[in-house]
């Protein structure tokens, strides 16, 4: 968990995450650097030994994720992430790591799942459904489909970030999941694990509809000049990681960022959730904006 001036509801979390029913769970904090009571509460928690608490300087969430995937010692086999003001479903855990228990170790492997959307007060108002047409290495490179508070990821894949650094990565949990659909298996579970309080501090509108949802990504994408950062993000990816990866995966990935317009525009492939994302995604391609 990383945490930045979320004392309001960061008790709450916490506790949930400390009565999963899955055995042997250390919860590892990360503070980046909070001005508020967030310190102070978590050494309450560090004092009766429910968490172990690293004491940082202001990073931003990016960084202050993988110094805590970094931080994790060898003999865990899982990571989770964890945000600061949800509330866990007790199962959530045990039924992530009992899905990737049957998958091959030895490949990065990384389970995600749907939530329930709640409001300041966590009452329920809908329910996410991202997953509409299957996530695999196509969906993950212009769509992040991993929702970085229901991840869990594998030793393999862990060692495997952890190695890459940060350079060129544009959102941690993306990051995770371009790496996994790109050498290994991307678990995607139609199933609400937690219940996601959106609060006027969260980062995006997800979930919402319609004109608000297009105005966030038009705000964010074109006002901070966020394209050229998901392309970095596929730049690193191919860098690293190229000559491991399938030979169609690799073709895809070079065509994106080799090709020209308008062999981007007519890649034989679904690249987004819905059409509407699509459409926009192949303009961006048209216009040379990708």
């Amino acid at each position: 968990m990383s945490t930045y001036n979320g004392e309001a509801c960061l008790a709450q979390q916490l506790d949930s995450v400390l009565a999963q029913d899955a055995p042997g769970i250390t919860v590892f904090v990360r503070d980046d650097g909070s001005s508020d009571g967030t310190v102070d509460l978590l050494e309450g928690y560090e004092r009766r030994g429910d968490v172990v608490l690293i004491r940082g300087r202001n990073e931003g969430v990016v960084s202050s994720f993988l110094d805590l995937v970094a931080a994790v010692p060898r003999d865990f086999d899982y990571i989770s992430l964890c945000d600061q003001d949800d509330v866990w479903h007790p199962d959530k855990l045990s039924r992530a790591v009992g899905l990737l228990e049957g998958k091959d170790g030895s490949i990065p492997q990384l389970y995600c799942s749907e939530y329930y959307f709640c409001d300041e007060g966590m009452a329920r108002v809908g329910r996410s459904h991202h997953n509409r047409i299957g996530v695999a290495f196509p969906t993950m490179l212009y769509d992040n489909m991993v929702s970085g508070n229901t991840t869990v990821i594998n030793r393999t894949l862990a060692d495997l970030v952890v190695a890459a650094g940060r350079e060129g990565v544009y959102t941690h949990d993306w990051w995770l999941g371009l790496v996994a659909s790109a050498l290994g298996e991307l678990t995607y579970d139609d199933f609400a694990s937690l219940e996601y309080r959106r609060t006027g501090s969260n980062a995006s509108p997800t979930g919402s509809g319609g004109m608000r949802l297009l105005r966030y990504r038009i705000r964010t994408f074109f006002g901070k000049g966020q394209l050229a950062c998901v392309t970095a993000q596929l730049e690193r990816l191919h860098e690293l990681y190229a000559k491991e990866m399938a030979p169609g995966d690799r073709e895809l990935l070079e065509r994106f960022l080799r090709g020209g317009r308008l062999g981007k525009v007519f890649a034989p492939v679904r690249l987004r959730q819905t059409v509407g994302g699509e459409v926009a995604l192949r303009l961006l391609f048209l216009f040379g904006l990708l």
